[in-house]
C-alpha cells in the first residue's frame, strides 16, 4: 500500500505526463504536495523515500519510471536527473549500469512520454478495491496470487501486497538480465522449478534477497506453492522429457534412466529402495506399491547427473512424498523435520508429524547440499 505522500506524488506526476507538461522540479513537487496534503514537505529530505517507492511501484506494474519527471537544476535553465534517479534506475533496470546518467535519464523520459497506460498506476495510487473474503475487506485488482494469499494464509494485507509485488519485481528483473525467458506468472510448475534454480544462482538476486531479509525468496516459494495448488497443464515437462529421450549425445541406457527417474522409477528408485531397505523414512511402511522415490532437489531443477544420484532422493510413502514435493515439509542435515504452517495443526496430528522429530535419512555430505537447496528454494514456511 502506498502512503499518502506517495499516492499524492503519483497523481501529480500522472497529471504532469498526461497533460504533456515540462519536467517538475523538487521544489515545485514539494509545494504541490504540501497543498494537497496540508503540511510542509521538504523538497530534499521529504521526497527521497516517496520517489524511490514510487519508482519501484512503476517497475512492478510494468510501467516506465515516472519519477524521472522530477528534476534538479544546475543553476542554469538546464534540467538534470533527480539526485537519486540514476541509482534506483540502475537497481531496477540493470542495463542502465552500462549507460551514462544523462543517457539513462533521457531514455527513461522518452519511455514515460510514449507510455499511454497510466491507469494502472492511478488505480493503485487511489487504492481501488473489490470485495473479497471476510478475512480482509479489500484486495488488489487483477492479481490471482494476491487473492490466493488473502484466502489461504494469515498474512496481513500489507504482507500480501509485498509478496505479490516481489514476484512481479523479480520476474521483470530476471527477464531483463536474461536469466529467465518469460514472466514467472506465465510459467507452469515444471518451468517454475527450472526458473527458481536459475534465479537462486543469480548473483544480483542473491544480493537483493540478502538486503531484503530473504523476502524475495520467500515470495517465490509462496508463489511456487500457489502454483502447485492449481491444476496446471505441464506441456513443457512432456516436451522436455521427450528432448532428453531423443538426445543421442547421451548414452541410451543413461537416457532411459534419466527419463524413468522423472516418475521415480528405474535405477533411481532401485538405489533408494536399497539405501532405505524398502521402507518409508518417515512411517516405516514397506509395501512397494505405496512407496515413491522422491527427488530432494526437484527433477526439473536438477542436472542429468543429479537426477540419478541416490543422495538426491528420499523414499517416502505417497502422502509424505506429496508434502515434500509441494514444499510443506523439509529436513535438515541431522534428519530433523520442519513443517509448513500451510499444513495446519489438525492435519499435523492426523499425519503424526511434529517439527523437530528426527528421522534416519542417512545424510551424506552431498545429500546435505540437496537438503539445503530444498529448504532454501522449495520449503514454504
Amino acid at each position: 500500500m502506498l502512503k499518502d505522500i506517495e499516492q499524492a506524488l503519483a497523481l501529480i506526476l500522472i497529471e504532469n505526463v498526461v497533460n504533456k507538461q515540462y519536467n517538475i522540479s523538487y521544489k515545485d513537487a514539494a509545494e504541490e504536495l504540501g497543498k494537497r496534503l496540508g503540511r510542509t514537505i521538504n523538497p530534499h529530505y521529504g521526497l527521497r523515500n516517496p520517489l524511490e517507492t514510487l519508482a519501484r511501484t512503476c517497475v512492478e506494474l510494468g510501467l516506465p519510471i515516472i519519477t524521472v519527471r522530477v528534476v534538479r537544476s544546475n543553476g542554469t535553465n538546464t534540467k538534470m536527473a533527480g539526485e537519486g534517479f540514476y541509482r534506483i534506475a540502475c537497481e531496477l533496470k540493470p542495463e542502465y549500469k552500462n549507460w551514462t546518467e544523462a543517457d539513462a535519464w533521457r531514455n527513461e523520459n522518452k519511455l514515460v512520454r510514449e507510455c499511454k497506460d497510466w491507469d494502472k498506476l492511478k488505480a493503485y495510487a487511489l487504492g481501488e478495491t473489490i470485495k473479497t473474503t471476510p478475512k480482509t475487506s479489500v484486495q488488489k485488482i487483477g492479481d490471482p496470487f494476491a487473492d490466493w494469499l488473502n484466502k489461504s494464509t494469515k498474512l496481513a494485507e500489507s504482507s500480501v501486497d509485498k509478496y505479490a509485488r516481489a514476484v512481479r519485481t523479480i520476474s521483470q528483473e530476471m527477464m531483463e538480465q536474461k536469466t529467465i525467458a518469460k514472466p514467472i506468472v506465465e510459467m507452469d510448475c515444471f518451468e517454475l522449478d527450472i526458473a527458481m534454480a536459475l534465479i537462486a544462482g543469480n548473483a544480483y538476486f542473491a544480493e537483493k534477497n540478502k538486503r531484503g531479509n530473504h523476502m524475495y525468496s520467500n515470495a517465490l516459494k509462496q508463489f511456487r506453492y500457489y502454483r502447485n495448488t492449481e491444476t496446471v497443464s505441464e506441456n513443457s515437462s512432456d516436451s522436455y522429457v521427450a528432448s532428453i529421450a531423443s538426445d543421442i549425445s547421451i548414452p541410451e541406457t543413461e537416457r532411459t534412466a534419466i527419463v524413468q527417474s522423472r516418475v521415480g522409477q528405474g535405477q533411481f528408485r532401485k538405489q533408494l529402495m536399497d539405501k532405505y531397505h524398502g521402507s518409508c523414512v518417515i512411517t516405516g511402511i514397506n509395501h512397494p506399491k505405496l512407496l515413491v522415490a522422491s527427488h530432494i532437489k526437484p527433477w526439473a531443477a536438477s542436472s542429468n547427473m543429479e537426477r540419478l544420484q541416490v543422495d538426491n532422493g528420499l523414499l517416502l510413502s505417497a502422502s509424505y512424498d506429496r508434502l515434500f514435493d509441494s514444499g510443506l515439509i523439509t529436513f535438515d542435515k541431522t534428519g530433523k523435520i520442519y513443517l509448513s504452517s500451510f499444513i495446519g495443526v489438525e492435519n499435523e496430528k492426523k499425519l503424526h508429524l511434529q517439527t523437530g522429530t528426527q528421522y534416519p535419512l542417512l545424510v551424506t555430505k552431498q545429500m546435505q547440499q540437496f537438503l539445503e537447496y530444498h529448504s532454501d528454494v522449495v520449503f514454504v514456511k
